[in-house]
């Protein structure tokens, strides 16, 4: 508490301000369908209208037979794409395209095979594409992250890519793809949606549950680690795609959490980021303390797995912000927490001031960070997605990032650690 009161103290002129659009982004977030009005963004950007045009993968345009109304919101969607996010903070299309998403029509469903865990790439009849990712565990299952469960280890929850929609919203990054639950008729939605061997060489059965084990990192798609549809139905996450067949740049991220103890030099072993602050690509435009929210995002949901971090391919790399994707290996235990997640924010003490603001502000009572996401997720079609120790873990490990900053402003002072929108070495 005492801790809260000094860090109050920082910033007295506008936490009133903050909180009041804390809570003007949850009426946001919670409106009502009824109340929406179609609105286009016309972009002008020029580092933005390439990031319109699309390859023969994706159409935004309405085709014969389509629906209109589930196309005006996914290119409303794509027309909304800015500098700093994927998506406005009124984004009045939003309610519309993620119940497109949840209900439209499955055209076809194929193995996506980038990366190590099992995905199923969807394309609609209206022509949109989204990722799906099934259910491999129920909800009150969680992770240890000890010696037999390493954190490598960990499989992926579709339940914790739609939490981390909810959260980056709430937070007001708005940088993770719109994503929502959905159930589908396994044999009629799915496999006979493709011709996939990884999925129809793999079919077993568990007691009358069909059951497949997928094409992927074997480690994670094995006899031992089948996916099953509970009476012929599966749980899936739904996100939607961002078109193009390499919609973004990867860069590998220095305080990666699978760096191997052998290496001496790295983060785990002493302060990396005087030597990262070197590097004009990690300081230009926007990018390093974007990578600090990153930081500050993964540390709020347990995410060991963000190796890499992504930028927008068809913005100026100079100019583009870091995307939140593939956020899977979130929200795997909510009583635990591990300070190490915060390791780039402590060894840096840089973060963006606006940022630290609304994040004060999410602490205040009836702003709680966990009460507007736990509100907002329970909108999903199939929440609850969180237990509800999730929420409080919200809080207390933003607390945690709050007194990190604290030690931070008391070291080096106030106007070194809370710069603005670029980070100064």
């Amino acid at each position: 508490m005492a801790l809260l009161i000094v860090l109050g103290l920082l910033i007295p002129d506008i936490e009133k301000d903050v909180s009041a659009e804390i809570r003007r982004r949850q009426r946001i977030v919670t409106s009502s369908v009824d109340n929406l009005a179609a609105i286009k963004h016309p972009i002008s950007n020029p580092f933005l209208k390439a990031a319109l045009e699309v390859d023969d993968e994706v159409d935004l345009m309405p085709k014969a037979g389509q629906s209109t109304e589930q196309n005006s919101s996914l290119e409303e969607f794509h027309n909304d794409l800015t500098l700093d996010s994927l998506y406005s903070v009124e984004a009045p299309y939003m309610p519309r395209l993620l119940h497109s998403l949840a209900t439209a029509p499955i055209k076809k469903a194929t193995v996506f095979s980038p990366g190590t865990q099992f995905k199923i790439l969807l394309e609609f009849e209206n022509g949109n594409f989204a990722i799906a990712k099934p259910m491999r565990h129920k909800r009150d299952f969680y992770w240890a992250y000890n010696k037999t469960q390493q954190n490598w280890q960990d499989q992926e929850r579709h339940t914790a890519e739609i939490a981390s929609f909810h959260l980056d919203r709430v937070m007001g990054f708005r940088r993770v793809p719109p994503c929502v639950g959905r159930k589908v008729d396994f044999l009629n939605e799915i496999l006979m949606k493709g011709k996939d061997d990884g999925l129809l060489d793999t079919m077993t059965w568990r007691g009358d549950d069909i059951c497949f084990i997928g094409d992927c990192a074997p480690v994670f798609c094995n006899k031992n680690h089948t996916i099953c549809a509970e009476n012929g139905t599966l749980e899936i996450s739904v996100c939607q795609k961002i078109p193009g067949r390499r919609p973004f740049h990867e860069e590998f991220n220095p305080w990666n959490h699978y760096i191997t103890l052998r290496d001496k030099t790295s983060w785990k072993y002493r302060n990396i980021c005087t030597d990262i602050l070197k590097k004009q690509r990690i300081t230009r435009g926007r990018f390093f303390l974007d990578l600090m929210e990153l930081v500050l995002f993964d540390h709020l949901i347990r995410n060991y797995d963000r190796h890499h971090y992504f930028l927008v391919n068809r913005i100026d790399r100079n100019m583009s912000f870091v995307v939140i994707v593939d956020n899977g290996k979130g929200f795997g235990n909510p009583y635990e927490d591990d300070i190490k997640c915060l390791a780039a924010i402590y060894q840096c003490c840089r973060f963006r001031n606006s940022t630290f603001n609304t994040m004060l502000a999410l602490t205040k009572e009836g702003n709680k960070l966990g009460d507007l996401v736990k509100a907002s997720l329970s909108k999903d079609p199939l929440a609850p997605i969180l237990l509800d120790d999730f929420f409080p873990a919200l809080d207390r490990r933003l607390l945690m990032f709050i007194n990190e900053i604290y030690k931070c402003v008391s070291m080096f002072g106030q106007e070194k650690v809370l710069v603005g929108e670029h980070v100064t070495t």
